[in-house]
């Protein structure tokens, strides 16, 4: 059985500290099968920047987030600024086999969909959904 790499985005990571749902456990219950989540190095440059920029329930929401990247290995998959990060996601997707992507970025959601690649997002505010198949 081969083993999938999931990369979150960052609105992704945040999804446990906006709307509580536990995003780590919810992928073991759409995901049927062996994965690995991965922290692309830009979305934790992302979390440190916005951090500096928010406050209340948005800070919260940002450390929760930067806490669970912290369980996570990074990947390293472009650098911060250099283009948009959704487009770094999309491209490292691209040439990696057996990736699953985090997002609720619906024209992030629609290229990875449109290229076969499958997608987990956030629905309803409380429950992650798959799309695509695992194959």
């Amino acid at each position: 059985m081969r083993k999938w790499i999931v990369i979150p985005d960052t609105n992704f990571l945040l999804i446990p500290g906006q709307f509580g749902v536990d995003i780590v456990s919810e992928l073991h219950r759409v995901l049927d099968v062996k994965f690995e989540v991965l922290i692309p190095n830009v979305v934790l440059d992302e979390l440190n920047v916005i951090e500096r920029k928010v406050k209340g329930k948005d800070l919260i929401a940002v450390r929760m987030a930067k806490k669970l990247a912290e369980k996570f290995n990074i990947v390293e998959i472009g650098r911060f600024g250099e283009k948009p990060i959704d487009q770094q996601i999309l491209e490292f997707a691209l040439k990696t086999p057996n990736v699953i992507v985090c997002t609720n970025d619906k024209a992030l959601k629609r290229k990875l969909r449109e290229n076969g690649i499958p997608v987990v997002y956030l629905r309803q505010k409380k429950i992650l959904e798959l799309e695509g198949m695992l194959s």
